[in-house]
C-alpha cells in the first residue's frame, strides 16, 4: 500500500468534513422539519377541537327547554372556552345576549337553517360570531383560542383566515432571517362551520444550524486523517495481520466442525451400548412379578436412547459437507402422540393443557421425522417454560393447516408472549432470556427447518402469548 501524501491527507480531510457536514446539516434539518410539522399539527388539532367545542355548545344551548340568562351562561362556559367572549339568542323575535347583536344576524340565522350547520359572521379585530339556525350565537376571539403556554416552541408565524380577513395568531419572526430555510403548512380547521384556513410559516435561520457539531466533526476528521497519515508505514503490516487473523478464524471454524463430528461419533458408542443393555435387561425380566411395568419403562428408555442417537446423527450430518436430509411423508398425529406421552408427566405436574387441532385436510408434510420431532419437542419445551408462573388457565395449542402447497404447523401458548425488542434476535445463536440458557435451541431448530426446505417464524398472537409457525413442503400424494 502506498502511504498518504500531504496533499492526499488534506483532500481526505476536506472530503470527510464535507460529507459529515452534509449529514449533520441534513439530520438537523430533518429534526427541525419534524418538530415544525408536529407542532403545527398539534396546534391545528387544538384549534380544530376548540372550533368543534363551539359547535357543541350551540347544539347544547338549542336543547335547553328554559334558556338561562346570557351572563350566567357566559360565566359558566368561559373557564372551559377561553375564546368565548359573548353569547346570545333570538327569543320570540327579541335579541337576548351579553353583547349587542351582530349586523346581519337574521340573514345568518336563515343561512344556517338552510345549510343545517352554524355559519360564521365577521366581527371587529380577531373576533367572529358563530350563529346557528335557531338563533343561537357565540362571539369568539381567535386570539384567545389557545393560552400563551399552549403554543408550541417550534412555530414562528401563524395566521388564521377569518371571514373579515387574515388574522395573526402568532408573530415570533417579524423579519425573515438571512439565508433562511422556509417551512410552511396550510391547512383548514377541521370544523364544518369554521373551516378557516390555518397558515403556519417558519424560517430556519443560521443560528439554528449545528455549527458546534460540525466544528467537532471537522476536528475529529482532522485527527483521524492525521492518525492515518502518521501510520502510513504500518498499514501494510496491519493488513497482513488482519489477513492472518481472518485465516485463523477460518481454521478455528473448521476445527470446531471437526470437533462436533468427533463428538457425535464418540457419543454414538455409549448410546449404542445403552440400547444393547436395555434390550438384554428386557429379555431377562420375563419372570419378574412386575415385568410388564418394568418392560414398559425399559421400552420407553430404549426408544429415547434411539431418539438420542438419531439426534446426534443429525447434528453430525449438519457439520459434514454435502450431507442431505432424509425427507419422507411424516404422520404428525403419531409424532404428537409420541411427544404427548413423553411430556405427559411434566404437563400434568405444571397443570398445562395440551391440545392438537388438525385442519390440514389429511395431508402430510415432507420432512425428516427426527428433525421434525426435535423441532416440535424444542418448541413445546419453550412453551412450557414460558407458562411457568402464568396465572389462570395454562394452554398450549398445536395446530396444523394446509396453505396452498405448504404444510403449516403452529405451536402457541397463552403465556406472557415475546417482548417486541426480542423478536428480531430469537434465532441468533447464544441469544437467550432464560437463566442458564445457552441460546442454541431456536437457532438449531431454524437450521433443521432450512435443511428440510422449511421455514420457522415467531410472532405474538393477537389474543396474547407466543406463536411459532413451521412451514414445510407438502408430501405429494400423501393423504
Amino acid at each position: 500500500m502506498n502511504p498518504f501524501s500531504r496533499r492526499s491527507a488534506l483532500l481526505a480531510w476536506l472530503a470527510l468534513s464535507l460529507a459529515g457536514g452534509v449529514w449533520l446539516f441534513g439530520q438537523r434539518l430533518a429534526e427541525l422539519n419534524t418538530r415544525f410539522y408536529q407542532d403545527t399539527s398539534i396546534t391545528h388539532r387544538l384549534l380544530s377541537q376548540r372550533a368543534t367545542q363551539h359547535e357543541a355548545v350551540l347544539a347544547t344551548l338549542a336543547l335547553e327547554a328554559a334558556p338561562r340568562e346570557p351572563a350566567r351562561l357566559l360565566a359558566g362556559l368561559q373557564p372551559a372556552l377561553p375564546g368565548l367572549v359573548a353569547l346570545g339568542r333570538i327569543q320570540h323575535g327579541v335579541w337576548r345576549g351579553s353583547a349587542a347583536p351582530p349586523p346581519g344576524l337574521a340573514a345568518a340565522v336563515h343561512r344556517a337553517s338552510t345549510l343545517r350547520h352554524p355559519v360564521a359572521l365577521p366581527a371587529e379585530q380577531a373576533r367572529y360570531w358563530l350563529v346557528d339556525g335557531q338563533g343561537q350565537a357565540l362571539l369568539i376571539d381567535a386570539d384567545r383560542l389557545l393560552a400563551p403556554d399552549e403554543w408550541p416552541a417550534a412555530l414562528g408565524n401563524l395566521t388564521l383566515q377569518l371571514p373579515q380577513g387574515r388574522v395573526a395568531l402568532l408573530h415570533r419572526q417579524p423579519n425573515a432571517p438571512r439565508f433562511g430555510w422556509p417551512q410552511a403548512v396550510d391547512k383548514p380547521l377541521g370544523a364544518k362551520s369554521q373551516p378557516f384556513p390555518l397558515q403556519s410559516r417558519h424560517e430556519v435561520g443560521l443560528a439554528e444550524w449545528p455549527w458546534g457539531r460540525f466544528a467537532l466533526w471537522a476536528v475529529l476528521a482532522a485527527l483521524l486523517v492525521g492518525a492515518l497519515y502518521g501510520w502510513r508505514q504500518g498499514r501494510a503490516n496491519a493488513a497482513r495481520e488482519r489477513e492472518r487473523a481472518r485465516l485463523a478464524r477460518v481454521a478455528r471454524l473448521n476445527t470446531l466442525g471437526e470437533m462436533a463430528a468427533g463428538l457425535a461419533h464418540e457419543l454414538n458408542q455409549p448410546l449404542t451400548a445403552i440400547l444393547a443393555h436395555v434390550r438384554a435387561a428386557e429379555r431377562l425380566l420375563d419372570d419378574e412379578d412386575e415385568r410388564d411395568t418394568v418392560r414398559q419403562a425399559l421400552q420407553t428408555s430404549a426408544a429415547q436412547a434411539r431418539r438420542a442417537a438419531d439426534i446426534i446423527a443429525r447434528l453430525r450430518a449438519l457439520v459434514e459437507p454435502g450431507a442431505r436430509t432424509r425427507a419422507e411423508p411424516v404422520d404428525v398425529d403419531a409424532l404428537l402422540g409420541s411427544l404427548r406421552f413423553l411430556l405427559g408427566p411434566e404437563l400434568a405436574e405444571r397443570r398445562i393443557a395440551l391440545s392438537w387441532h388438525d385442519e390440514s385436510e389429511a395431508t402430510r408434510p415432507l420432512a425428516d421425522p427426527v428433525a421434525l420431532e426435535q423441532i416440535v419437542h424444542n418448541l413445546l419445551g419453550n412453551a412450557i417454560e414460558a407458562l411457568l408462573g402464568a396465572p389462570g388457565e395454562r394452554r398450549i395449542t398445536v395446530s396444523a393447516r394446509r396453505d396452498a402447497d405448504r404444510y403449516r404447523l403452529s405451536v402457541a401458548d397463552n403465556g406472557p408472549g415475546i417482548p417486541p425488542e426480542h423478536l428480531p434476535h430469537l434465532f441468533e445463536p447464544f441469544f437467550t432470556t432464560r437463566d442458564g440458557g445457552l441460546g442454541l435451541g431456536l437457532p438449531l431448530c431454524e437450521t433443521l427447518a432450512g435443511a428440510m426446505d422449511g421455514r420457522l417464524t415467531a410472532a405474538n398472537a393477537p389474543a396474547g402469548g407466543a406463536c411459532f409457525t413451521l412451514s414445510l413442503p407438502l408430501a405429494k400424494g400423501a393423504q
